[in-house]
């Protein structure tokens, strides 16, 4: 799904990522797990990869053996923050998600940038 940078559209990203992760076989905890960690990944992607509210970030759900992936796009250039001290009241979506999730990658190039996150099916 592609959604347009602007912030009231994340329940969009929500119901997608919920609907998949429901499909998937996930129970309510996981699903609240990848939905929240679904809509940090695109708020960024609003927010640090779009210039304009007419910009558009993509969001893919992917099966990848047992674990479903999550790919989110944008065309911003990914900066690390070094965080130093205490944590900032703001900034910490990428270290929920990893929280969240089993995995998280990301990964800029001259085209863009990609968060990958992805949570294993439990027996």
């Amino acid at each position: 799904m592609s959604v347009p940078a602007d912030g009231a559209r994340l329940v969009d990203v929500r119901q997608f990522a919920l609907a998949v992760a429901r499909e998937f076989g996930f129970g309510d905890s996981e699903c609240f797990d990848i939905t929240t960690a679904a809509s940090e990944a695109a708020a960024n992607a609003i927010e640090h990869g779009c210039s304009q509210a007419s910009d558009e970030i993509a969001i893919r759900a992917l099966r990848e053996d047992e674990m479903l992936a999550f790919y989110v796009t944008d065309g911003g250039s990914f900066v690390p923050r070094v965080m130093r001290g205490e944590l900032p009241e703001r900034g910490r979506g990428l270290r929920t998600i990893g929280q969240l999730m089993d995995e998280i990658d990301v990964r800029p190039s001259a085209d863009g940038t990609v968060i990958r996150f992805s949570k294993r099916l439990s027996s």
